[in-house]
């Protein structure tokens, strides 16, 4: 599997088809709108997963609709593309990070009354 880079408007559209086929993909990624200006995107050829990387390491927008594919994307973006740090909402998530050698540093209540914590993670 192989990314490229992409514009943020390409890579905003990708996200916005991903989130109204998968529920899951919806309630672990920001909206598309909200998705940082200052970031890298990134996208696999088939538009089907990518992720985004911020100026100062962190990860965004993690996602795919392709079933395995989450840990050679979240190696990518560590190993190649400079990701060390992230946020997520609490859940799955960050059991998940954890088996990429991310660690919980801070958490905060969500700014959206009886949602999950929002955890902030780094390597």
């Amino acid at each position: 599997m192989q990314v490229y880079s992409v514009h943020r408007v390409i890579y905003v559209g990708a996200l916005y088809q991903a989130r109204r086929q998968s529920e899951l993909i919806a309630g672990a990624t920001s909206k598309p709108e909200e998705m940082p200006r200052d970031c890298t995107y990134y996208l696999t050829d088939d538009f089907q997963s990518g992720f985004g990387v911020a100026k100062d390491g962190t990860l965004v927008g993690l996602f795919s609709l392709v079933k395995g594919r989450g840990p050679d994307l979240v190696s990518d973006a560590v190993t190649h593309k400079g990701a060390k740090k992230l946020d997520c909402f609490d859940g799955f998530l960050p059991e998940y990070y954890r088996q990429f050698g991310f660690v919980e540093t801070e958490r905060v209540p969500n700014w959206t009354s009886g949602e999950p914590d929002v955890v902030f993670m780094s390597l």
